[in-house]
């Protein structure tokens, strides 16, 4: 499904002409992630609208993207910016997944545990995001989509990190680029990507009887 704005910017009764500053790019972000997950729009319509919000450059441009939203008049409202807490894992094993909108900077700490992070269904606040990932004695395994475009500019000291295509950067795609730093000491930080099947299956089998965590 292909986005066509209701109305254009340069015909939305009195729009104001200021600059859209990050605010109010995250403001809509949120409405169009609330969109999402209540069935109003699906994935490829919020990736539309989504990159829309993050390329326009004033207040005008933003209208259209929720004027046909139950939601839109959210837009007015203070935001809410998604969760920046680090995802510990600490003598324990934690798995987080679904429509979880990812910051621009996550942290993720793998201590004598193991942490899955899945980003096949996440929900991008940005086109570009962090995620410094840090494994002492213990597993870090990140799930990105398939298109999805991933650096690793992390370190390892006495441990392993693996990513598909070796290190530096893998994938050509439209998705999301993803940056992972961070330090890996005598632990595993893997990168899987979305589609490699049985691979995926192996290493999710071995790190059965995780606990669910959500955004």
């Amino acid at each position: 499904m292909s986005f066509v704005p209701a109305v254009t910017p340069a015909t939305t009764p009195g729009a104001p002409a200021l600059r859209a500053g990050d605010t109010d790019r995250d403001r809509v972000a949120a409405v169009l992630s609330e969109a999402l997950a209540n069935g109003y729009i699906d994935s490829d319509e919020h990736g539309q609208r989504l990159e829309a919000a993050y390329s326009a450059r004033t207040l005008a441009d933003l209208i259209p993207l929720t004027l046909d939203l139950p939601v839109s008049q959210a837009e007015t409202l203070p935001v809410t910016a998604p969760s920046s807490e680090p995802m510990t894992a600490l003598f324990s094993k934690l798995r987080r997944g679904g429509a979880w909108p990812v910051p621009p900077h996550s942290v993720a700490r793998a201590r004598f545990g193991a942490l899955v992070i899945d980003l096949r269904h996440a929900v991008f606040t940005r086109k570009e995001v962090v995620l410094e990932a840090d494994s002492f004695c213990g597993k870090v395994v990140i799930i990105v989509p398939a298109d999805a475009q991933v650096y690793d500019t992390g370190s390892a000291l006495f441990g392993k990190r693996s990513l598909p295509g070796g290190r530096g950067a893998t994938g050509g795609g439209e998705g999301p680029v993803i940056q992972i730093t961070g330090r890996s000491v005598f632990g595993h930080i893997r990168v899987h990507r979305a589609g490699e099947g049985g691979q995926l299956l192996a290493e999710l089998a071995g790190l059965a009887g995780l606990v669910l965590g959500r955004g």
